[in-house]
């Protein structure tokens, strides 16, 4: 038997980029889908009404701060479903397979999670070569001996576009982590005997275009939270071949200009990749500045 679904959205001024999710969404209610629940983070620009348009149970944070885990898990808190479907606002679905293609896996009882393939779509040259690496072709199944692969083309799971097992959320909700709290939810289903599998089948269009400013601060994100799972090391282990690669193919694509950018633009992803890794070392005041995610 199919098992209910509840789509888990966090929400800030998503006005521009929800309407093709909640029509993807729409066209699954009464289906797989049962219920729509988002938690907003004080919206301006539309996107309450569009949820409310659109059916959805709205939340709001009932004054806490944001934080990536905490929003998720009280959305997750608040609806029904027996499978989790966790989308950020500016994902879209493509065709009309994707979440059945989601739902398969969910059949064998070992499973916890499994996330789609997202398709860049408006991302610059960079970004557009991450997501090719990370979200490939192939279906992948992984145990808790894949995290010691954790690194550019083997994540472990993705809540960007991934469906989680309501019964596993219970027993291990989102941790409360700067960033990166679908990477550290995987490590703990994964060292807790559940699997989780990669669905290239079910596909959404994804895709950022960071400036250098922005880069840098998310990659202090991701360099503090991955240092903080022990994953920091992993997350460039292809190092020198990785860039090379990244370099050859942005070149072909779009120009030795644009190549010359991406060198660029990975050097301050690593530089902010390493001065996030010592967060704990800065004072406070410092890691709020360099950051982009909210810090006590």
């Amino acid at each position: 038997m199919t098992p209910s679904v509840s789509a888990i959205v966090p929400t800030l001024n998503g006005a521009r980029t929800l309407p093709a999710l909640l029509a993807a969404l729409e066209r699954r209610r009464g289906l797989e889908l049962a219920e729509i629940v988002a938690v907003d983070s004080g919206s301006r620009d539309g996107t309450r009404a569009l949820l409310a348009e659109a059916g959805a149970k709205v939340l709001d944070l009932a004054g806490a701060p944001f934080g990536h885990g905490s929003a998720r898990n009280r959305a997750a808190g608040a609806s029904r479903g027996e499978a989790l479907l966790f989308l950020t606002q500016d994902v879209e679905p493509i065709g009309d397979g994707w979440l059945a293609a989601l739902l398969g896996p969910l059949a064998e009882v070992r499973v916890a999670g499994v996330f789609g393939r997202q398709v860049p779509r408006d991302a610059s040259p960079e970004e557009t070569f991450l997501a090719r690496i990370n979200y490939a072709g192939r279906p992948r199944r992984l145990a808790a001996a894949d995290i010691a692969a954790f690194g550019p083309g083997t994540i472990l799971f993705s809540n960007a576009f991934g469906l989680v097992r309501r019964s596993v959320w219970e027993r291990l909700p989102f941790p409360e982590i700067v960033m990166s709290e679908d990477q550290a939810w995987a490590m703990a289903a994964l060292k807790a005997g559940h699997e989780i599998a990669y669905e290239p089948r079910a596909e959404a269009y994804h895709g950022h275009r960071f400036s250098l400013v922005r880069a840098f601060r998310r990659n202090f994100d991701s360099g503090s939270s991955l240092q903080t799972l022990a994953l920091a090391r992993g997350a460039w282990r292809s190092g020198p071949r990785h860039l090379a690669r990244e370099l050859r193919w942005v070149a072909s694509q779009h120009g030795v200009p644009a190549a010359l950018h991406a060198l660029a633009y990975e050097a301050v992803r690593m530089g902010g990749f390493l001065a996030g890794r010592a967060e704990r070392v800065l004072p406070r005041r410092v890691a709020r500045l360099l950051g982009e995610a909210p810090r006590p």
